[in-house]
């Protein structure tokens, strides 16, 4: 501390060695002498009165001070807390010196060996006690020794003015604090704002801790985060947490309450807190979305899923690598999250991949042999399958080959999409059906082996005809959708497209537009190669229609030549029908094909004679070419010449020269030469 300005002295007494000044005392002697004979009012009475007068400079701040410190740690020492509160606030003093006596603060903020300024003449006034605690037994044992039996540290008496004693002190740390809070240095404001936060967690002042740590930054996290997770101030050091951008520890503190290992009654819904913080940061923090969201997933399936399908992202190698890595966790932890990841990766992200096509088929079959193993399930799927076939039946039966054709029913997957009622059976039967149709890549052999051996093969005659086409079985595939399940539709369906069961159009009609999609896209898995070909146009409807001769079905035999004449030849068609079937079956299709052979002959007349007109056109347009080159034009003599042979004349000889010349020299004329040859096929119908 710097000299204090020493009041001036009128009266000096000179000696022979010596010159004495008869002077007032200073405030500080006088206040030291008073605290000595334990004066403490006094004392506080004085530093009043020096205090209220004029300004005071900064020797005199300092004085006072000085003052007040000596006075607070006096009442200190006597374990008179509340009282030396106001004088530690007014004395200034550095809250490390005040906090190092309680050992719940001092721990996790104060080093070993770590030192504070105070004024000279302080120290001897601090008490030489290591923290409170000893300072509250020193009083009892020597205010109370040896009046509490059996001894003053064990006695209930004293152990209850133990306790008393403990929180005055603590009411009295955290009036000091909360007055230096925002003053002083850097580190004197972590340890004032740390050790107020350590206090409030303690005394479970949940509103006091949350305010407190909203308007501070300077609190020393590592020092408060296990006080708070040990207090239950969960929700407090997720507010800290987010306050210094730690969201990632954020999240670990969720987990932890997700799991049990913290609890905290203010954080109501910590699931649901992880996901709206998640959801904040799509399209800007993928890595935290990839560390979370499979864990999510497992908690909640629909919220995780929608989660992670909801990040878009670019279609490049290491995004698919990612995906393969949270597919491959999903079916770790949560298998019905991982079908519908799958499904997604497969049908919105457009993975054509083989691998992933066989998992998601593979998913789709055991989706659906589980749902049959519900026995009202099965037996609804057994009476739909009869109630089809019978009234198909019916129809063909009633209908004599010579009355006039009927338009056929609706498709059997028509029929059960709109009959059955809407379940998770249902849904789970369409989309089988759709990834055997639209994916590749998986074995259909084996897929088929899976249905018989599972004994639901009649029932799922739909998808064992997809099958049967998918291994090159055509035949027993149109025999069975033909024949077994009475279904022309998807049979004329099949034969006409080259193979496939399950159109684009009635996906549609399904309510499944996202399965819609894949299969309209184009080049996508469900564009089967077959359909590229000729193949699905001719011999495959041939082959439908021998299926429908062998079966003896007049009226559908009838009626798909009828609408598939353009696609079948009449030489063919004629041997395979019976010889007791009645012309009247076979008259619409001849008269069709008769008259598309006669179309087409017309067609190539006319097209011959338009091609002899142009070729005369041009011949017209050169000769006045070649005859102002000097090209001699004659006409073939039919008699013969003196030599006995036919006059022979080549009338382009030596002419190509001279003709490539002209051109040269003249502009682009609007003359073309044409030399077309049309080729007309003449059909010989026998």
């Amino acid at each position: 501390m710097r000299h204090s300005s020493f009041p001036r002295s009128s009266i000096l007494v000179y000696g022979q060695h010596t010159i004495h000044s008869l002077v007032q005392s200073t405030v500080i002697a006088q206040v030291e002498a008073l605290l000595e004979n334990n004066r403490i009012e006094d004392a506080a009475d004085l530093t009043k009165t020096f205090a209220s007068g004029q300004t005071l400079d900064s020797d005199e701040v300092e004085t006072l001070e000085y003052i007040h410190q000596s006075i607070a740690f006096a009442l200190f020492s006597q374990t008179r807390f509340v009282e030396a509160a106001p004088h530690f606030l007014a004395g200034a003093l550095d809250p490390r010196v005040l906090v190092s006596y309680f050992p719940e603060l001092s721990r996790p903020l104060l080093a070993d060996g770590e030192e504070a300024e105070v004024y000279d003449g302080i120290s001897k006034r601090m008490p030489i006690e290591a923290n409170v605690d000893d300072l509250i037994a020193a009083n009892l044992v020597r205010n109370y020794s040896p009046h509490l039996p059996p001894s003053t540290r064990e006695a209930p008496a004293a152990q209850e003015i133990h306790k008393i004693l403990r929180e005055e002190a603590i009411v009295m740390i955290k009036s000091v604090l909360q007055g230096f809070k925002g003053q002083g240095k850097y580190k004197q404001q972590e340890v004032t704002d740390t050790a107020l936060a350590i206090l409030f967690a303690r005394s479970g002042d949940t509103t006091s801790l949350i305010s407190h740590l909203e308007s501070t930054n300077s609190a020393s996290l590592s020092a408060v985060e296990p006080v708070l997770l040990e207090a239950g101030e969960v929700g407090a050091l997720c507010a800290l947490l987010r306050a210094r951008g730690d969201e990632g520890r954020v999240m670990e503190i969720w987990k932890g309450l997700v799991e049990g290992r913290y609890s905290d009654p203010s954080v109501t819904d910590p699931l649901s807190n992880m996901f709206a913080l998640l959801e904040s940061k799509q399209g800007k923090d993928r890595a935290m979305l990839r560390k979370w969201g499979v864990w999510l997933t497992v908690r909640d399936s629909e919220r995780g899923l929608m989660l992670l399908m909801s990040t878009k992202r670019p279609t490049k190698e290491k995004d698919r690598e990612e995906d393969l890595t949270i597919l491959s966790e999903l079916q770790q932890l949560d298998p019905n999250a991982a079908r519908k990841y799958l499904e997604w990766l497969v049908i919105v992200r457009r993975r054509d991949d083989a691998e992933l096509h066989a998992q998601l088929v593979q998913g789709c079959i055991d989706e659906l042999l589980e749902c049959l193993q519900d026995e009202s399930t099965l037996k609804l799927w057994r009476a739909k399958f009869a109630s089809y076939t019978s009234q198909s039946s019916q129809k063909y039966i009633t209908s004599p080959p010579s009355t006039q054709l009927q338009r056929p029913q609706s498709s059997f997957l028509t029929y059960f999409v709109s009959t059955a009622p809407d379940s998770p059976s249902k849904r789970a039967r369409l989309k089988a059906l759709f990834a055997l149709q639209a994916l590749s890549g998986y074995n259909a052999e084996m897929v088929k082996s899976q249905i018989v051996a599972s004994g639901f093969d009649k029932v799922l005659g739909l998808e064992m005809a997809l099958l049967n086409g998918k291994m090159g079985m055509h035949r027993m595939a149109l025999r069975a959708l033909a024949l077994t399940l009475r279904d022309p539709v998807s049979a004329e369906t099949y034969a006409r497209t080259g193979g496939i069961v399950v159109p684009s159009k009635a996906v549609e009609a399904c309510g499944m537009s996202e399965w819609g999609a894949l299969f309209a896209a184009k080049g996508g898995p469900g564009i089967l190669e077959r359909e590229k070909t000729s193949e699905g146009k001719g011999e495959l409807v041939r082959m439908l229609l021998e299926v429908y001769m062998e079966d003896g079905e007049p009226q559908q035999t009838t009626r798909l030549l009828r609408s598939q004449a353009a696609n079948l030849d009449a030489v063919d068609i004629i041997p395979l029908v019976p010889p007791d079937w009645p012309l009247s079956s076979l008259s619409s299709f001849l008269t069709h094909s008769f008259r598309r052979t006669l179309h087409a002959k017309h067609e190539g007349q006319t097209i011959k004679a338009i091609c002899a007109a142009q070729n005369s056109k041009v011949f017209e347009s050169s000769y006045l070419v070649f005859r102002e080159q000097g090209a001699i034009i004659e006409e073939a003599d039919d008699e013969e010449d003196g030599d006995g042979d036919l006059e022979s004349f080549d009338e382009k000889d030596g002419l190509a020269e001279k003709i490539a010349l002209h051109l040269q020299d003249q502009q682009p004329s609007d003359t073309s030469v044409a030399d077309v040859r049309p080729r007309v096929e003449e059909v010989d119908v026998r």
